[in-house]
């Protein structure tokens, strides 16, 4: 018998699962496609789907195609879910603007959202909780389910995240002035 992690086991594990992926990954992908309108977004969603298959992989007890669609539609509601957020932020910035008390630059309202579009999720979450919500750290902590502490260093690195790209966006701003 081959112990589990063998270089034979990895193979037979390696061959059924390209099986699998060659049998089911086409049906997968028009699945993921009929629900985002983004083929790139699609093809990287169904990939999270087979990356996720192979880390689970038994070659005894494969993954049929019922297991890889539900996992592919937790794969889309998880980036439909993170381009909701991404959306509402970006209508926040514009709401901020409309109220601002001096009158704010389009291009600045636009480096802010690609800014933000560039943060992770989690140094987007603690931006948005803290500053368009009003969140305190506790606050943000019990939501996150984090220290407060870390809340205040998670914060203090997303706003330098968030600095940079501005900084960058502001020269790439500046050269295309000069020409």
């Amino acid at each position: 018998m081959t112990r589990k992690n063998s270089p034979e086991e990895r193979r037979l594990a390696g061959e059924a699962f390209r099986e699998m992926f060659d049998l089911h990954f086409v049906r997968v992908l028009r699945f993921v496609e009929g629900q985002v309108s983004d083929h790139t977004a699609a093809e990287d969603i169904a990939a999270e789907v087979f990356s996720v298959a192979w880390q689970k992989f038994d070659r005894r007890d494969p993954f049929g195609l019922p297991w890889l669609i539900r996992t592919a539609m937790h794969k889309t509601r998880d980036f439909q879910r993170r381009e909701d957020r991404k959306k509402n932020a970006m209508a926040t910035v514009e709401r901020m603007a409309e109220v601002a008390s001096e009158p704010v630059d389009s291009l600045d309202i636009i480096a802010l959202e690609e800014a933000l579009r560039q943060l992770s999720s989690s140094d987007f979450q603690v931006i948005r909780l803290t500053y368009w919500d009003g969140m305190t750290a506790g606050e943000v902590a019990e939501t996150l389910r984090i220290r407060p502490g870390s809340v205040w260093t998670r914060l203090h690195r997303a706003r330098n995240r968030l600095r940079n790209f501005l900084d960058v966006a502001r020269k790439v701003g500046e050269v295309d002035e000069r020409r």
